[in-house]
């Protein structure tokens, strides 16, 4: 098991998003990263469209690769951290080349985070570290 003085010094996380609404496009998120001492739960987020054009495909049918990807495209996400209380809203930014999918989370033009992930019985699920 790796010291816990890494696991602060070298952040990562993991993320998993889900359709809450396939027909506005709205994510549940379920996220944790290794940042966070003495927290030993799963947290959730809420991400939003930035537009109105998602999704042409369903969640519950959509395979990799798809015509029209509905997870890829710009959302405003709030994140609520082990206590409940919700962050102020990041910009996600979903993208994808091939079967693999790259996101950052910044805010005011600055991006903060990236990450990778792939598709998995319909959930997008992401790995992800601070920008360095």
């Amino acid at each position: 098991m790796p010291l816990l003085s890494d696991m602060l010094n070298n952040p990562i996380g993991a993320v998993t998003y889900t359709f809450a609404d396939s027909s506005s496009g709205t994510l549940n998120a379920r996220w944790a990263f290794s940042a966070q001492e003495d927290v030993h739960i799963v947290c959730k987020g809420t991400a939003i469209p930035d537009n109105s054009e998602k999704p042409d495909t369903p969640p519950e049918v959509l395979t990799v690769p798809a015509g029209k990807d509905p997870f890829i495209g710009a959302y405003t996400i709030t994140y609520a951290g082990p206590d409940g209380q919700e962050s102020d809203p990041w910009n996600l930014l979903i993208t994808r080349e091939n079967e693999i999918y790259y996101a950052v989370w910044s805010k005011n033009d600055v991006a903060h985070y990236h990450g990778i992930g792939f598709v998995s019985q319909g959930n997008l699920i992401c790995g992800w570290r601070p920008v360095t």
